[in-house]
């Protein structure tokens, strides 16, 4: 029998709202190439990522003014907030982004839904973390950590 010699490794996505977590999910990645980790192909994907959860706050924050919302006067103390996306290989963190939360009112952002866009999430990191070709340089410099 024929075994396969492909370098499969489990990775994490985590979406949290503070210390709090909105969003886990375990993938796994078949033929993960290592200089992914540090390249701009992995910037880019979780921009888009990033992009678009504040598209879907975006618009959940139109549809809520749109309904005759009523801001409390305490809602409007809030103090600064942040989402975080965080990769995870094994134990290891990969790559950390935050974006602001408290741009959002209180009833969207603490009752965000990513659940229609995760197996999306999940193929783009996949595809990524899979590339054979990735970009390691930014200008003349290399992003290749010793």
């Amino acid at each position: 029998m024929k075994t396969k010699l492909d370098n499969t490794q489990k990775c994490e996505f985590l979406l949290k709202l503070e210390d709090n977590i909105v969003c886990q999910r375990f993938f796994s990645v078949r033929n993960f190439n290592e200089l992914t980790t540090h390249s701009l192909d992995l910037h880019y994907s979780v921009t888009y990522i990033v992009e678009d959860i504040i598209h879907q706050l975006k618009l959940k924050t139109l549809f809520l003014l749109d309904s005759d919302y009523k801001e409390n006067s305490t809602e409007l103390e809030q103090k600064e907030e942040h989402f975080t996306i965080t990769i995870k290989k094994g134990k290891n963190v990969i790559y950390v982004r935050n974006f602001r939360a408290d741009l959002y009112p209180p009833k969207v952002r603490y009752t965000v839904d990513i659940r229609p866009q995760i197996s999306s999430i999940l193929r783009e990191l996949t595809q990524t973390l899979s590339s054979k070709k990735v970009a390691t340089k930014y200008q003349d410099y290399s992003l290749l950590v010793s």
